[in-house]
Protein backbone atom coordinates (compact mmCIF):
# COMPACT_ATOMS: atom_id res chain seq x y z
CA UNK A 1 0.00 0.00 0.00
CA UNK A 2 3.12 2.29 0.24
CA UNK A 3 2.66 3.25 -3.73
CA UNK A 4 -0.96 3.88 -3.01
CA UNK A 5 -0.75 5.95 0.20
CA UNK A 6 2.40 8.03 -1.40
CA UNK A 7 -0.10 8.53 -4.50
CA UNK A 8 -2.90 10.32 -2.44
CA UNK A 9 -0.60 12.66 -0.30
CA UNK A 10 0.93 14.16 -3.87
CA UNK A 11 -2.94 14.08 -4.85
CA UNK A 12 -4.04 16.10 -1.60
CA UNK A 13 -1.21 18.43 -2.52
CA UNK A 14 -2.50 19.37 -5.66
CA UNK A 15 -6.35 20.01 -4.67
CA UNK A 16 -7.20 23.92 -5.13
CA UNK A 17 -8.88 25.07 -1.97
CA UNK A 18 -12.03 24.16 -0.71
CA UNK A 19 -12.34 20.83 -2.50
CA UNK A 20 -12.26 17.53 -0.78
CA UNK A 21 -10.31 14.25 -2.00
CA UNK A 22 -13.17 11.90 -1.01
CA UNK A 23 -15.41 13.91 -3.25
CA UNK A 24 -13.21 13.79 -6.18
CA UNK A 25 -12.51 10.25 -6.16
CA UNK A 26 -16.32 9.28 -5.52
CA UNK A 27 -17.09 10.89 -9.40
CA UNK A 28 -13.94 9.88 -11.04
CA UNK A 29 -14.14 6.26 -10.29
CA UNK A 30 -17.65 6.15 -9.59
CA UNK A 31 -17.78 4.64 -6.51
CA UNK A 32 -19.35 5.47 -3.14
CA UNK A 33 -18.19 7.70 -0.53
CA UNK A 34 -17.38 4.58 2.10
CA UNK A 35 -15.40 3.18 -1.01
CA UNK A 36 -13.58 6.08 -1.72
CA UNK A 37 -13.01 6.51 1.78
CA UNK A 38 -11.67 3.22 2.17
CA UNK A 39 -8.97 3.11 -0.54
CA UNK A 40 -7.69 6.58 0.85
CA UNK A 41 -6.73 5.20 3.74
CA UNK A 42 -5.41 1.92 2.34
CA UNK A 43 -8.24 -0.17 3.31
CA UNK A 44 -8.85 -1.00 0.23
CA UNK A 45 -6.55 -1.81 -2.69
CA UNK A 46 -6.92 0.78 -5.89
CA UNK A 47 -7.50 -1.71 -9.55
CA UNK A 48 -4.43 -0.70 -12.32
CA UNK A 49 -7.57 1.17 -13.68
CA UNK A 50 -8.27 3.01 -10.67
CA UNK A 51 -4.79 4.08 -10.39
CA UNK A 52 -4.42 5.19 -14.05
CA UNK A 53 -7.19 6.51 -14.03
CA UNK A 54 -6.70 8.93 -11.08
CA UNK A 55 -2.97 9.59 -12.52
CA UNK A 56 -4.16 11.10 -15.58
CA UNK A 57 -6.89 12.92 -13.46
CA UNK A 58 -4.68 14.73 -11.39
CA UNK A 59 -1.38 15.06 -13.92
CA UNK A 60 0.62 12.23 -11.66
CA UNK A 61 3.19 10.24 -13.47
CA UNK A 62 2.70 6.94 -12.85
CA UNK A 63 7.21 7.15 -13.13
CA UNK A 64 6.46 9.55 -9.89
CA UNK A 65 4.69 7.11 -7.97
CA UNK A 66 6.70 3.86 -9.52
CA UNK A 67 10.02 5.22 -8.94
CA UNK A 68 9.81 7.42 -5.93
CA UNK A 69 13.34 6.43 -4.42
CA UNK A 70 16.30 8.21 -5.84
CA UNK A 71 17.92 5.06 -7.14
CA UNK A 72 14.95 4.15 -9.30
CA UNK A 73 14.52 5.87 -12.98
CA UNK A 74 12.16 4.61 -15.60
CA UNK A 75 12.58 6.46 -19.23
CA UNK A 76 10.92 6.05 -22.19
CA UNK A 77 12.99 5.01 -25.43
CA UNK A 78 11.35 4.62 -28.29
CA UNK A 79 14.20 2.69 -31.02
CA UNK A 80 14.83 3.59 -34.43
CA UNK A 81 15.00 1.69 -36.83
CA UNK A 82 15.67 3.77 -40.35
CA UNK A 83 15.45 1.25 -42.55
CA UNK A 84 11.63 1.71 -42.01
CA UNK A 85 11.59 5.94 -42.24
CA UNK A 86 8.01 5.52 -40.89
CA UNK A 87 9.89 4.60 -37.21
CA UNK A 88 11.45 8.19 -37.20
CA UNK A 89 7.69 10.12 -37.98
CA UNK A 90 6.86 8.47 -35.43
CA UNK A 91 9.09 9.71 -33.02
CA UNK A 92 8.70 13.25 -33.98
CA UNK A 93 4.92 12.91 -33.37
CA UNK A 94 6.05 11.80 -29.74
CA UNK A 95 8.27 14.81 -29.81
CA UNK A 96 5.49 17.25 -31.29
CA UNK A 97 3.05 15.81 -28.49
CA UNK A 98 5.01 16.76 -25.63
CA UNK A 99 6.07 20.04 -27.13
CA UNK A 100 2.45 20.93 -27.42
CA UNK A 101 1.60 19.64 -23.80
CA UNK A 102 4.40 22.88 -22.97
CA UNK A 103 2.39 24.84 -25.10
CA UNK A 104 -0.83 24.62 -23.03
CA UNK A 105 0.73 25.45 -20.02
CA UNK A 106 0.84 28.48 -18.29
CA UNK A 107 4.22 28.79 -16.72
CA UNK A 108 6.79 26.86 -19.13
CA UNK A 109 10.06 27.18 -20.04
CA UNK A 110 12.65 25.08 -22.27
CA UNK A 111 16.34 24.57 -20.97
CA UNK A 112 19.56 23.34 -23.01
CA UNK A 113 22.55 22.21 -22.05
CA UNK A 114 24.37 21.19 -25.03
CA UNK A 115 27.80 20.01 -26.72
CA UNK A 116 26.11 19.86 -30.42
CA UNK A 117 23.37 22.19 -31.45
CA UNK A 118 19.99 21.51 -30.38
CA UNK A 119 17.46 19.98 -32.72
CA UNK A 120 14.76 22.89 -32.56
CA UNK A 121 17.33 25.35 -34.18
CA UNK A 122 17.90 23.29 -37.47
CA UNK A 123 13.72 22.78 -37.81
CA UNK A 124 13.46 26.36 -39.87
CA UNK A 125 16.32 24.65 -42.10
CA UNK A 126 14.57 21.66 -43.66
CA UNK A 127 17.53 20.43 -45.75
CA UNK A 128 20.45 20.70 -42.68
CA UNK A 129 17.78 18.66 -40.41
CA UNK A 130 17.77 16.06 -43.10
CA UNK A 131 21.43 15.64 -43.31
CA UNK A 132 21.26 15.25 -39.63
CA UNK A 133 18.81 12.48 -40.52
CA UNK A 134 20.96 11.15 -42.98
CA UNK A 135 24.61 10.64 -41.07
CA UNK A 136 21.94 8.25 -38.24
CA UNK A 137 20.45 6.27 -41.57
CA UNK A 138 23.49 5.92 -43.22
CA UNK A 139 26.07 4.99 -39.63
CA UNK A 140 23.19 2.35 -38.38
CA UNK A 141 22.20 0.74 -41.87
CA UNK A 142 26.02 0.82 -42.90
CA UNK A 143 24.61 2.32 -46.41
CA UNK A 144 26.19 4.31 -49.31
CA UNK A 145 23.53 5.98 -50.49
CA UNK A 146 23.85 9.43 -51.35
CA UNK A 147 22.56 12.48 -49.58
CA UNK A 148 20.34 12.95 -52.38
CA UNK A 149 19.06 9.51 -53.18
CA UNK A 150 18.34 9.81 -49.24
CA UNK A 151 16.03 12.79 -49.38
CA UNK A 152 14.25 11.24 -52.64
CA UNK A 153 12.83 8.74 -50.09
CA UNK A 154 11.49 11.07 -47.42
CA UNK A 155 7.86 11.88 -47.00
CA UNK A 156 9.47 15.65 -47.41
CA UNK A 157 5.47 17.07 -46.70
CA UNK A 158 4.83 15.05 -43.52
CA UNK A 159 7.96 16.35 -42.08
CA UNK A 160 7.78 19.65 -42.76
CA UNK A 161 4.64 19.95 -41.33
CA UNK A 162 5.48 18.44 -38.08
CA UNK A 163 9.11 20.23 -38.07
CA UNK A 164 6.53 23.51 -38.43
CA UNK A 165 4.69 22.45 -35.17
CA UNK A 166 7.28 22.51 -33.19
CA UNK A 167 9.14 25.22 -34.36
CA UNK A 168 6.05 27.12 -33.58
CA UNK A 169 5.63 26.19 -29.97
CA UNK A 170 9.45 26.89 -29.61
CA UNK A 171 9.33 30.33 -30.49
CA UNK A 172 6.53 30.63 -28.20
CA UNK A 173 8.56 29.34 -25.48
CA UNK A 174 10.70 30.96 -22.82
CA UNK A 175 14.05 29.34 -23.46
CA UNK A 176 17.41 29.04 -21.51
CA UNK A 177 20.27 27.66 -23.56
CA UNK A 178 24.27 26.73 -22.31
CA UNK A 179 26.61 26.60 -25.13
CA UNK A 180 30.48 25.57 -25.65
CA UNK A 181 32.99 27.47 -28.10
CA UNK A 182 33.03 23.91 -29.76
CA UNK A 183 28.67 23.30 -29.90
CA UNK A 184 29.23 23.94 -33.97
CA UNK A 185 31.93 21.24 -34.41
CA UNK A 186 29.68 17.91 -34.49
CA UNK A 187 27.95 19.45 -37.33
CA UNK A 188 31.10 20.84 -38.62
CA UNK A 189 32.63 17.31 -38.42
CA UNK A 190 30.04 15.66 -40.16
CA UNK A 191 29.88 18.10 -43.71
CA UNK A 192 33.43 17.61 -43.99
CA UNK A 193 33.49 13.33 -43.43
CA UNK A 194 30.75 13.36 -45.61
CA UNK A 195 32.22 15.63 -48.17
CA UNK A 196 35.41 13.90 -48.55
CA UNK A 197 33.66 10.00 -48.88
CA UNK A 198 31.57 11.89 -51.96
CA UNK A 199 27.89 11.26 -50.53
CA UNK A 200 26.98 14.53 -51.99
CA UNK A 201 26.01 13.86 -55.78
CA UNK A 202 26.44 17.83 -56.41
CA UNK A 203 28.78 20.82 -55.83
CA UNK A 204 25.68 23.15 -54.81
CA UNK A 205 24.11 20.50 -52.37
CA UNK A 206 27.38 20.96 -50.25
CA UNK A 207 27.05 24.94 -50.68
CA UNK A 208 23.59 24.84 -49.81
CA UNK A 209 23.83 22.96 -46.51
CA UNK A 210 26.76 25.50 -45.20
CA UNK A 211 24.63 28.50 -46.02
CA UNK A 212 21.49 26.63 -43.94
CA UNK A 213 24.67 26.18 -41.31
CA UNK A 214 25.35 30.15 -41.55
CA UNK A 215 21.69 30.84 -41.48
CA UNK A 216 20.73 28.73 -38.55
CA UNK A 217 23.89 30.64 -36.57
CA UNK A 218 23.02 33.98 -37.68
CA UNK A 219 18.97 33.19 -36.56
CA UNK A 220 20.28 32.12 -32.47
CA UNK A 221 22.71 35.00 -32.82
CA UNK A 222 19.72 37.51 -33.29
CA UNK A 223 18.06 35.36 -30.65
CA UNK A 224 20.93 36.02 -27.59
CA UNK A 225 21.34 39.79 -29.22
CA UNK A 226 17.11 40.70 -28.82
CA UNK A 227 17.48 38.76 -25.75
CA UNK A 228 13.84 37.25 -27.23
CA UNK A 229 11.99 34.90 -30.04
CA UNK A 230 9.25 36.14 -31.64
CA UNK A 231 5.90 34.60 -32.82
CA UNK A 232 3.20 36.38 -34.40
CA UNK A 233 3.73 39.70 -33.19
CA UNK A 234 4.91 38.35 -29.29
CA UNK A 235 7.43 37.70 -27.59
CA UNK A 236 9.02 35.30 -24.92
CA UNK A 237 12.36 35.42 -23.40
CA UNK A 238 15.69 33.80 -24.91
CA UNK A 239 19.05 33.52 -22.64
CA UNK A 240 22.03 32.27 -23.88
CA UNK A 241 24.82 31.44 -22.01
CA UNK A 242 28.41 30.52 -22.81
CA UNK A 243 30.04 27.48 -20.95
CA UNK A 244 33.88 27.41 -20.25
CA UNK A 245 33.92 24.05 -19.67
CA UNK A 246 33.30 21.25 -21.97
CA UNK A 247 29.63 19.51 -21.84
CA UNK A 248 29.90 15.90 -21.56
CA UNK A 249 26.08 15.22 -22.35
CA UNK A 250 23.25 16.78 -24.18
CA UNK A 251 19.82 17.65 -21.93
CA UNK A 252 16.85 19.29 -22.28
CA UNK A 253 14.19 20.22 -19.70
CA UNK A 254 10.88 21.13 -20.54
CA UNK A 255 8.58 22.66 -17.88
CA UNK A 256 5.18 23.27 -17.85
CA UNK A 257 3.01 24.08 -14.98
CA UNK A 258 5.31 22.48 -12.68
CA UNK A 259 5.85 19.14 -14.26
CA UNK A 260 9.39 18.54 -15.67
CA UNK A 261 10.96 16.13 -18.24
CA UNK A 262 14.31 15.77 -18.71
CA UNK A 263 15.28 14.43 -21.95
CA UNK A 264 19.22 12.80 -23.31
CA UNK A 265 20.05 13.21 -26.52
CA UNK A 266 21.44 9.49 -27.52
CA UNK A 267 23.32 9.07 -30.90
CA UNK A 268 22.05 12.19 -33.51
CA UNK A 269 18.09 11.70 -33.66
CA UNK A 270 17.30 9.81 -30.77
CA UNK A 271 16.66 10.34 -27.14
CA UNK A 272 15.67 9.04 -23.81
CA UNK A 273 12.58 10.86 -21.84
CA UNK A 274 11.73 10.93 -17.82
CA UNK A 275 9.84 12.89 -15.96
CA UNK A 276 11.25 11.81 -12.22
CA UNK A 277 11.37 14.26 -10.22
CA UNK A 278 15.09 13.44 -8.63
CA UNK A 279 16.16 12.95 -12.02
CA UNK A 280 14.90 16.34 -13.08
CA UNK A 281 15.71 18.12 -10.10
CA UNK A 282 19.42 16.84 -10.07
CA UNK A 283 20.01 17.73 -13.59
CA UNK A 284 18.26 21.34 -12.89
CA UNK A 285 20.85 21.79 -10.34
CA UNK A 286 23.37 20.76 -12.67
CA UNK A 287 22.39 23.17 -15.16
CA UNK A 288 21.93 26.49 -12.69
CA UNK A 289 25.24 25.12 -11.48
CA UNK A 290 26.75 25.68 -15.09
CA UNK A 291 25.26 28.71 -15.44
CA UNK A 292 26.80 30.27 -12.61
CA UNK A 293 29.83 29.26 -13.90
CA UNK A 294 29.38 30.75 -17.37
CA UNK A 295 29.35 33.95 -19.34
CA UNK A 296 25.63 35.43 -19.99
CA UNK A 297 25.83 36.37 -23.60
CA UNK A 298 21.96 37.49 -23.81
CA UNK A 299 22.02 41.42 -23.79
CA UNK A 300 25.00 42.03 -21.25
CA UNK A 301 28.19 41.07 -23.29
CA UNK A 302 27.42 42.33 -26.87
CA UNK A 303 31.43 41.89 -27.86
CA UNK A 304 31.79 38.48 -26.18
CA UNK A 305 28.70 37.71 -28.01
CA UNK A 306 30.12 39.01 -31.39
CA UNK A 307 33.24 37.39 -31.43
CA UNK A 308 31.49 34.07 -29.98
CA UNK A 309 29.04 33.63 -33.15
CA UNK A 310 31.84 35.10 -35.75
CA UNK A 311 34.37 31.91 -34.86
CA UNK A 312 31.65 29.94 -35.76
CA UNK A 313 30.81 31.87 -38.52
CA UNK A 314 33.98 31.90 -39.89
CA UNK A 315 34.60 28.21 -39.46
CA UNK A 316 31.68 27.66 -41.62
CA UNK A 317 32.84 29.44 -44.28
CA UNK A 318 36.23 28.40 -44.15
CA UNK A 319 34.74 24.65 -44.99
CA UNK A 320 32.50 25.78 -47.16
CA UNK A 321 35.73 27.48 -49.42
CA UNK A 322 37.81 24.67 -49.14
CA UNK A 323 34.88 22.40 -50.52
CA UNK A 324 34.23 24.98 -53.51
CA UNK A 325 37.84 25.21 -54.54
Amino acid sequence: MEIQNLFFEMAKSKLPPGHHLADIVCDILGITFNSAYRRIRGETELTVTEFITLCRHFNISVDSIINHKPDGVLFKYAPLDLRDMNNYYAHMDRLSDLFKTISQSAEKEVCFMVQDIPGVHFLPFLNLRLFKIYTWFRSVNQSRITYEEFVSQVDIPRLSAVFEKIENIYRQTPSTEIWTKDTVKPLLRQLEYYANLHCFERKETFSHLCRQFLELVENVEKYTLQEKKEYNGKTVAFRMYLSSVDIMNDFMITKGDGKNVTAIRLYAVNGVFTSNEYFCTEVETWMQDTIRKSLLLSGSSEMECFRFFQEMKDKITELQEKFEK
